[in-house]
């Protein structure tokens, strides 16, 4: 016995009822499950669909499909570390390592000044708003797109959220910086420069490009992602 189009659907159903809300995981999940059922059917072909479906999900023990999200999401932060790391390593090559020396020398001299600290400390808090606003508006298009029960990805996902997780890290260490007023000189100036240029590539890269170019991986990623 083979599985029909509304058995389908209702796996896909079925895996949304138990917290998978990515697409491609869904898939991968219905894909498993469809076979385990018609196996099971082979042996036993008078079960009904809903009593193989249930046989088929008890295999995957009590926590059901979390240990596979979890696998899943393992396998994707992969892809998308190696994603950011291959456009970290275009600013350290010419001709964006001109633009990383002038970014670096630029907020060395400013840092070296008699007001660099509080310099520091305003585009610190510039950078983190920046965040802030990023952060809120994805969250805003990700609620947008599951209330129109638009597809979600797993991937898409990390590259989006990950855009504005600079608020989270950033944020909270402004009220340390304050303690840097009064003692901003020796070798903290280029120390600052230094952090503060490297959290300027990756903040341009996690928030502006790869969002920017998320289609393009997507696709790549995900063969079906147009279909």
């Amino acid at each position: 016995m083979a599985l029909t189009d509304s058995h389908i659907e209702n796996l896909y159903a079925f895996t949304r009822q138990h917290y998978v809300e990515y697409y491609d995981l869904q898939t991968e999940l219905v894909d498993h499950m469809a076979n385990d059922i018609e196996a099971i059917w082979e042996v036993n072909p008078t079960l009904s669909f809903e009593v193989a479906r249930d046989k088929s999900f008890k295999k995957f023990g009590i926590f059901g499909f979390m240990d596979v999200v979890e696998q899943r999401q393992k396998a994707m932060s992969k892809i998308y570390m190696k994603l950011l790391w291959n456009y970290a390593k275009d600013w350290f090559r010419l001709p964006q390592i001109i633009l990383t020396i002038t970014i670096f020398t630029t907020l060395y001299t400013v840092f070296s000044t008699e007001i660099g600290s509080y310099i520091f400390i305003a585009s610190y808090i510039i950078l983190c708003m920046f965040l802030f606003v990023k952060t809120i508006r994805i969250n805003r298009d990700i609620k947008r797109k599951r209330e129109a029960k638009e597809k979600l990805w797993l991937l898409e996902d990390m590259i989006f959220r990950n855009a504005g997780l600079g608020t989270l890290v950033l944020g909270p260490q402004v009220f340390q910086l304050v303690n840097l007023t009064d003692n901003f000189c020796g070798l903290i100036p280029i120390i600052c420069a230094s952090v503060f240029t490297v959290i300027i590539i990756y903040t341009y890269i996690s928030a502006i490009i790869l969002p920017k170019n998320a289609t393009f991986h997507l696709q790549e990623t995900y063969p079906e992602y147009y279909m």
